[in-house]
């Protein structure tokens, strides 16, 4: 029966593509960032002196000697300006470095088991919005922080909104379509993180070796996906899910709207479906014609 309300109401249109071009702009964004931690943590090329020659070097050679006789190759392409710059990870353990996805994965875990839970009872767009405030916020520190600690709880934040921003929200793009297209746009958000993936491979080869200009449409993207959130309606799947019956329908009735039904012909089509587990009479929309038939047939 949501599948007949959602073709009712105008199947897979403009509301249904707005949405699902956002949702799906909105994670392609964040996966600049997600895509980029492999080259966020890469070591740079390293050279040391031998002799009056500068010759690349192992990491253990370079940190054994002095500063003089030590150097990064930063024309080199492999050097990038990353988070072992910021924090100068050069020489540290390997463990400094492999706590930053330690962070990320804890956070993930911890809201994988907290913030998803909270969108089957919440609702799926409060957790969306969050995800989506969370990323924004880890955004602003992570391009400013200089200090390590800080670091490391901003990634674990990080773990926490994907899991509200990816998950949650992925269930609210696909929630807000007919089943119909469930495919379709499962697929292409898929297909939009491969495009993100190669899009940051030929930035670093072909365009510039500093990260920071690369979450420009990160930012851009996530920031107008908070815009369109504030204007979107929870989900009808899961106000069915709660029974939330009347919500349900005031949220198809818009889609229509938007979708440009008039609210007459929207009310109209509504009242000839019932919910699984709705408490409803059945309305005919034309109850002369039923009357008629009924004395015919008599």
């Amino acid at each position: 029966m949501i599948d007949e309300a959602f073709m009712a109401m105008g199947g897979f249109g403009k509301l249904q593509k707005i949405s699902y071009f956002m949702n799906t702009l909105i994670n392609g964004g964040a996966a600049l960032f997600i895509y980029c931690f492999v080259f966020l943590e890469k070591e740079p090329v390293y050279e040391c002196l031998e002799g009056t020659e500068w010759k690349e070097c192992a990491t253990a050679a370079y940190c054994a000697l002095p500063d003089a006789e030590r150097s990064i190759d930063w024309h080199s392409q492999e050097s990038l300006h990353n988070l072992i710059e910021t924090f100068k990870f050069y020489c540290e353990p390997p463990a400094m470095i492999g706590l930053i996805g330690a962070a990320f994965l804890m956070g993930v875990v911890i809201g994988s088991l907290t913030l998803t839970r909270l969108g089957d009872v919440h609702g799926r767009r409060p957790i969306f919005m969050l995800g989506l405030v969370m990323h924004l916020g880890f955004m602003a520190g992570i391009m400013v922080v200089t200090n390590y600690i800080l670091c490391y709880v901003l990634v674990f934040i990080f773990g926490l909104s994907l899991t509200a921003r990816y998950y949650v929200g992925y269930a609210y793009n696909v929630e807000m379509q007919p089943k119909s297209h469930y495919v379709l746009v499962g697929t292409s958000m898929f297909l939009i993180e491969s495009v993100a993936y190669l899009s940051i491979c030929f930035y670093f080869m072909y365009v510039s070796r500093y990260w920071k200009p690369l979450q420009i449409p990160n930012i851009v993207f996530i920031s107008a996906g908070v815009v369109f959130l504030c204007f979107m309606p929870e989900s009808p799947r899961f106000l069915i899910s709660k029974r939330r019956f009347e919500d349900a329908r005031d949220v198809f009735k818009w889609i229509g709207k938007v979708n440009g039904l008039s609210r007459e012909e929207a009310e109209r089509r509504l009242d000839e479906i019932v919910f699984d587990g709705e408490d409803r009479e059945y309305k005919d929309p034309n109850p002369e014609a039923a009357f008629s038939t009924l004395l015919k047939d008599a």
